[in-house]
C-alpha cells in the first residue's frame, strides 16, 4: 500500500481550512444580504405608507375644500399601492368649532359634561403646564375640545351638527386638524386652507406618532359619517 506523503496530508488539512473559511464567508454574505433584503423592504413599507396617508390626506382636503358645510368628518380610505391596498382611517375637525384654549376656566361645567368625564381642572393643569402648540398627543381629549383657532362661546355647548356655509370659497382661511391612522402609525396635520385648488393647504404643524390610534374622549365632538 502506498503511503501518503506528508505534502499530501497538509494539503488535504489546508483545503478542509479554506472550505471552512469559504463557508463562513458565505454565510456572512447571505446574512448581510438578508439584513439588507429585511431593511429595503421596511424601506418600501414604509415609503407605501407615507404615499398612502398623504394620498388620503389629500383627498380628504380636496372633499373639506367642496363641502358645504364645517362639521367633523369621519372616514375610511382605501389606497391602491404596488402589491395591494392600504387603508387609512381618516378624520377631519374644524379648529374654529371648538372652545378657545386661553377660555378653559370660563367654559360651563355641565356644557363640557355633555363631551367628556375628565374635569375642567385637568384640562388647567394641562394647559397652564403647556404652551398652545406644546400639548402633546395623550391629551388628544383637550385638543379634541380646545383651540387657540377656535371660537365657540365658553358658556354653550359645542356647536352641533353642520355649519352650513353658503357663500363660494367658504373654507378659505379655516384651520382644520386633519389625522390619518393606517393601523400602525398615525400622522396628524393641522393646515390651514389657502383657496388654490393646486395648492390645497399650507401645513401648520405635523406629527407623526408610532401608535395605531389616537388617544380620544369617550365622547368627542358631534361627527359626520362619511365614505370615500
Amino acid at each position: 500500500m502506498r503511503r501518503l506523503s506528508d505534502d499530501a496530508g497538509y494539503a488535504s488539512v489546508t483545503a478542509i481550512v479554506i472550505c471552512a473559511a469559504l463557508s463562513m464567508l458565505c454565510a456572512g454574505v447571505l446574512s448581510l444580504v438578508m439584513t439588507q433584503k429585511k431593511q429595503a423592504e421596511r424601506a418600501l413599507f414604509r415609503a407605501q405608507q407615507d404615499e398612502a396617508i398623504n394620498t388620503a390626506i389629500l383627498r380628504l382636503g380636496a372633499d373639506i375644500t367642496r363641502a358645504q358645510g364645517d362639521a367633523t368628518i369621519v372616514r375610511d380610505e382605501s389606497i391602491v399601492v404596488p402589491g395591494g391596498t392600504i387603508k387609512v382611517a381618516l378624520r377631519a375637525e374644524y379648529e374654529g368649532r371648538k372652545w378657545p384654549l386661553a377660555k378653559i376656566a370660563e367654559v360651563d361645567e355641565s356644557a363640557l359634561a355633555k363631551y367628556t368625564a375628565i374635569p375642567k381642572s385637568e384640562f388647567l393643569r394641562v394647559y397652564t403646564q403647556h404652551s398652545d402648540d406644546g400639548i402633546a398627543p395623550q391629551f388628544d381629549c383637550l385638543r379634541s375640545l380646545f383651540s387657540k383657532y377656535g371660537y365657540a362661546s365658553p358658556d354653550k355647548p359645542l356647536p352641533e351638527g353642520t355649519g352650513i356655509i353658503s357663500v363660494s370659497a367658504g373654507h378659505d382661511g379655516q384651520v382644520w386638524r386633519i389625522r390619518a391612522s393606517n393601523g400602525s402609525r398615525l400622522q396628524e396635520r393641522l393646515v390651514r386652507f389657502l383657496g388654490d385648488p393646486h395648492h390645497l393647504f399650507a401645513v401648520i404643524a405635523e406629527e407623526d406618532i408610532s401608535v395605531p390610534v389616537m388617544p380620544n374622549c369617550a365622547a368627542s365632538v358631534t361627527t359626520v359619517q362619511t365614505h370615500g
